[in-house]
This record gives C-alpha cells, sequence and structure tokens, in this order.
C-alpha cells in the first residue's frame, strides 16, 4: 500500500519493535502521529480488545487514514482530531483528555513532526499523569534532534532511556520506572 509520505514512514526497525511491544502490551496504547502505525496496532492490539488512541494533527491526513480502517474493517481504534496546540514554550497535541484511559500502557511516538517547536517534548508535561509506571514509550526518530527531549524527560520524570542505532534509524526505547 503506497501511503504518499514516504519521508514520514516509520522505518522496518521502528515497525518491527512496534510488533513486539504490541503483542505484549497488557492494556491501552497512546499513538502520537498516525499512517501505518495506526493500521499494524489497530490488527495487533484493537483486535485484542485493548484500545488505541491515535492523535493526528492534519485533518487530511486524518480522513485518509480513518478511510483506510474503515475499507479494511480494523476496529479498536480510537482516531482522534488533535490540532497542535502552544503551550507555551512547546507546541504539541491538544488531546481529547477526558474521554481517553487514566493509564497507557505502551505509547507509539511518532509525531507530531520534528519542526514542531519543542518536538516530541510535550508527551509528557501533557500526557504525563496517563502514563502509569512500566508504560513503554517507543520514540522513532530519535537521532541528534531528541537529544534535548530525552534529556528532558529524563530529568522531570524517573525514566529509563535505550537508544538504538539502527541501520534504518534511530529509536529509543523509553520505560517509565
Amino acid at each position: 500500500m503506497r501511503w504518499g509520505n514516504e519521508g514520514f514512514t516509520a522505518d522496518i526497525d521502528f515497525l518491527e519493535e512496534l510488533v513486539r511491544r504490541a503483542q505484549l502490551t497488557p492494556g491501552p496504547v497512546l499513538e502520537c502521529g498516525s499512517g501505518l502505525t495506526t493500521i499494524l496496532l489497530g490488527l495487533l492490539v484493537g483486535r485484542r480488545g485493548i484500545e488505541v488512541w491515535t492523535l493526528e494533527h492534519d485533518r487530511e491526513w486524518h480522513a485518509r487514514v480513518a478511510r483506510v480502517l474503515k475499507q479494511r474493517r480494523i476496529a479498536g481504534i480510537n482516531l482522534c482530531i488533535a490540532p497542535l496546540r502552544d503551550y507555551g514554550g512547546f507546541s504539541w497535541y491538544d488531546p481529547p483528555l477526558k474521554r481517553m484511559p487514566k493509564q497507557f500502557c505502551l505509547v507509539v511516538c511518532d509525531g507530531p513532526p520534528g519542526a514542531t517547536p519543542g518536538g516530541r517534548y510535550g508527551l509528557l508535561p501533557i500526557m504525563g499523569e496517563y502514563l502509569g509506571s512500566g508504560c513503554v514509550i517507543l520514540l522513532d526518530d530519535a537521532g541528534p534532534w531528541a537529544t534535548e527531549t530525552l534529556h528532558r524527560w529524563t530529568t522531570e520524570a524517573p525514566m529509563i532511556v535505550d537508544l538504538l542505532h539502527m541501520p534504518g534509524g534511530s529509536l529509543a526505547i523509553v520505560s517509565r520506572c
């Protein structure tokens, strides 16, 4: 399936780690940014009856992913339009917090785009109370731009970071203590 977003597609190493973690997660999944990973999560997690909450800021992309989910009859995905919002010092999604589960077990963080002010840092200050002990965050594209995000996360919350440099790119596996 061609997505037409080749510059933003997750690499195979990230997808393999996502599949491993999705098969093991005992509870709700938060996904930041939608696409092929959304389809995989629906197939691996949603069909097991585990909730997946996907935040997408781009309305056209949201509609495209929603069409694929419907055409392929992939259930279990709460695909949310969550515009990027300025939180003062960083921008991040504006999630529907009141509707979301109180504790996520797995986070697939492949958004917002790297050029967003603050990058992906906003995950912790906005969703931190929803990320319980033992929650695993898969941070895609964890190259040099992510160094500051990872440093800030680990100084603001008890976390262990395993940074993997693979042929397809860098991936951080962050475990909340």
